[in-house]
């Protein structure tokens, strides 16, 4: 058990170190807290000397405290606080270490004193600054009492909204690295050990065999866009010939109806027989070379572009 000090004496408990996050705000708030007090001084002395000065006092001017606590936030571990960056799973939020509360007592420690026969108005003074000294005490208390719940209840909240980011990420890694991650998940790493090792030759080959795969596209998607510009040339040629023979065709369908009106006024028969499209060999449109099956979607936006043409 340790040994009573002067310090834990006068308090309800032991100090217990916080984090330099929760100390760099905690300064911010004691300072605010000096400078309120200092202003409430000098509003004070203002209001006593008003009818004899009749130049007001200026007031101290306020000094920057929320950036001298981001400055002070910046040089500890919750600087990522501080920036724009994304979230990362890795960026713990500040800890803040609870300390235990004395359990409220049914009567105050001050009970007998309070009992006592009060035998001045001093001494009642006393006795009434003890009440109202020991109400604000366990008021606090309960507050205080309030407060850590809150601040556990947002531990809590922020412990499981990490694990779910971690997840995410995980997740998102695998999914873009085929689930290897030799750095950045959190754990420790043995640099000359079997399994780092085996992790990084595999992550070699996995890069190399990523790198020719991507150059095989490559050289597939360029061999792919020159068959379909030859399937789209020779389309085009057969839409050229189609629309000559069209225009013969409409040609001769034109001279067809002057040869059946002449016939119709003479009372004869018709010369020839109306033409027909089919006659005149209409090219059918050459089919889409298939894609093969081993083709990336990439492609697709390339064949999109081929049949709008």
């Amino acid at each position: 058990m340790m040994a009573p000090s002067l310090e834990s004496s006068l308090r309800a408990t032991l100090p217990i170190p916080q984090s330099s996050p929760i100390k760099a705000m905690s300064s911010m708030i004691v300072d605010y807290l000096d400078y309120q007090k200092i202003q409430t001084a000098l509003r004070d002395e203002d209001d006593e000397t008003s009818t004899s000065s009749p130049t007001p006092r200026t007031s101290a001017p306020a000094p920057l405290f929320a950036r001298a606590a981001v400055d002070s936030l910046s040089r500890t571990s919750g600087s990522f606080l501080t920036t724009s960056s994304p979230l990362k799973s890795t960026s713990a939020p500040p800890a803040f270490k609870p300390f235990t509360i004395s359990p409220i007592k049914p009567t105050s420690r001050y009970a007998p004193l309070l009992l006592r026969e009060v035998l001045s108005a001093r001494e009642q003074e006393l006795v009434d600054a003890l009440r109202e000294a020991d109400a604000r005490d366990t008021a606090r208390k309960l507050s205080m009492i309030e407060m850590q719940a809150g601040v556990l209840l947002a531990g809590m909240y922020s412990t499981r909204a990490q694990t779910q980011l971690q997840a995410q990420e995980t997740k998102t890694t695998k999914k873009k690295k085929g689930g290897r991650r030799k750095m950045g998940d959190g754990k420790a790493k043995y640099f000359t050990g079997e399994d780092f090792f085996r992790m990084a030759q595999q992550d070699a080959l996995d890069k190399e065999e990523e790198e020719a795969n991507k150059e095989k596209r490559k050289v597939d998607k360029e061999s792919r866009a020159g068959v379909l510009a030859d399937w789209q040339a020779m389309n085009n040629a057969i839409r050229d010939r189609n629309e000559a023979k069209k225009v013969t065709f409409s040609a001769d369908v034109v001279a067809w109806e002057a040869e059946r009106d002449e016939a119709r006024a003479e009372k004869r028969k018709r010369a020839w027989d109306k033409p027909k499209w089919k006659d005149y060999t209409p090219e059918l449109l050459l089919p889409r070379p298939k894609k093969p099956a081993d083709d990336e979607d990439s492609d697709s936006s390339t064949d999109a572009d081929a049949d709008s043409d």
